[in-house]
């Protein structure tokens, strides 16, 4: 059954998936309800639900993250101040709520750029720019704060952050009894266009040793700092020169998309599926610790791009694309005659690819190729207008 907070109601009407849906008016009735139907799992199906499961689930006395932490994992300046009060290296951050206090900031770093300004609890990359200079700092947070996020929340606080150097990694976790099994490891390749980071694809690691191992154990220290103890973590870290830096933990499945057919193909399995597992069969899953990783295959995940925004006449490299060695599927693709715009978030609005391997060095080969015609704008056909 789904549980929608009252700013979804929108999304509680579209939804004919579940038996049961329910709109969370407060915690308290909402549990009874959910008792009442017998429910003894409470899961966060998006980030949107991060907070209020955990409410949920403490109010119904099931397993559940430290909710003294609860804001910590949502806000990410709070989350860096749980990191720093355990002691976990972190990326300098400070909050800024006018352009006085940014001027403040700024003043007080000097020559730190590049920096990024980003909103404090958003996600997707919204908002997130990358600025080699203050007049780019001062313009970011001018387009910032007062708009509208992501998560339909208003941007009172905007976050100015040392910007990391290295390479960023995706650790997906599942967590029980406040012990954390490392379910997937992924690189990311992000390009910085128009000072904005873009997320081009992620790509398995089939080993987790060397430096790649001291980042896993980072990370699993970042989720004891946050209070995550039970069910999926998302997190997001820089390795840099210095060492494993946190850019942000989620504490749910990874998303956008949610297909799980590419991650069984290479891994066995997929993140919700062991979330699921934990809470359904704890028995099961907590075998999964004696277990080495090591995933047979890799797997690609590619966040589609367009050379452009505007109208989509067609999307001519879809048949190069399901030609390339280890092409499994795509999924969401536009439709044409549909508007492309926020060509730099991390929404899967242009679709998604997956590809799988057995060849990981093939497969990044493939991964240049894609780009390269997506970059030529030969990928999606984009006329103008209507952007």
């Amino acid at each position: 059954m789904h549980v929608y907070t009252e700013d979804l109601r929108h999304a509680y009407e579209a939804d004919t998936t579940a038996a049961t849906r329910l709109l969370l008016h407060d915690g308290k009735t909402t549990a009874g309800e959910l008792a009442w139907l017998g429910v003894d799992t409470v899961i966060a199906a998006s980030e949107f639900g991060v907070s209020p499961a955990d409410e949920l689930a403490d109010l119904l006395g099931t397993e559940h993250n430290d909710l003294v932490l609860s804001k910590a994992r949502r806000d990410k300046y709070e989350m860096v101040q749980a990191l720093r009060a355990a002691g976990v290296p972190h990326a300098r951050t400070e909050t800024v709520t006018s352009s006085e206090e940014l001027g403040k900031v700024l003043d007080s770093w000097g020559d730190a750029y590049p920096l990024i300004v980003k909103p404090v609890n958003s996600a997707g990359s919204d908002g997130c720019t990358v600025c080699p200079d203050r007049a780019t700092a001062e313009a970011a947070y001018g387009a910032i704060t007062g708009a509208r996020n992501l998560m339909g929340e208003t941007n009172h606080e905007v976050i100015v952050q040392q910007f990391l150097k290295g390479t960023q990694y995706i650790v997906n976790t599942v967590s029980l009894h406040g012990s954390h099994l490392l379910t997937e490891l992924y690189a990311e390749r992000i390009d910085h266009t128009d000072n904005a980071p873009m997320l081009r694809h992620i790509i398995s690691r089939t080993e987790n040793t060397g430096r790649e191992s001291e980042l896993v154990e980072y990370v699993f220290s970042c989720l004891d700092a946050l209070g995550v103890r039970e069910g999926a973590a998302h997190t997001e870290v820089m390795l840099t020169p210095d060492g494993p830096r946190l850019v942000e933990v989620n504490s749910r499945v990874m998303g956008p998309c949610l297909a799980p057919d590419p991650y069984h193909a290479a891994f066995g399995y997929s993140h919700q599926h062991l979330t699921v597992e934990r809470f359904l069969r704890p028995e099961e899953f907590e075998r999964r610790f004696a277990l080495p990783y090591g995933p047979s295959r890799t797997v690609a995940k590619v966040f589609l791009r367009p050379h452009r925004e505007g109208v989509l006449e067609a999307v001519d490299g879809l048949r190069a694309l399901r030609r390339m060695p280890g092409f499994h599927s795509v999924a969401g693709l536009p439709q044409a005659g549909e508007t492309l715009r926020d060509r730099y978030l991390t929404t899967g609005a242009c679709g998604i690819a997956f590809l799988v391997h057995e060849d990981a060095a093939l497969l990044e080969s493939v991964l240049e190729s894609l780009h390269e015609i997506e970059d030529a704008g030969d990928f999606f056909r984009v006329t103008s207008g209507g952007a």
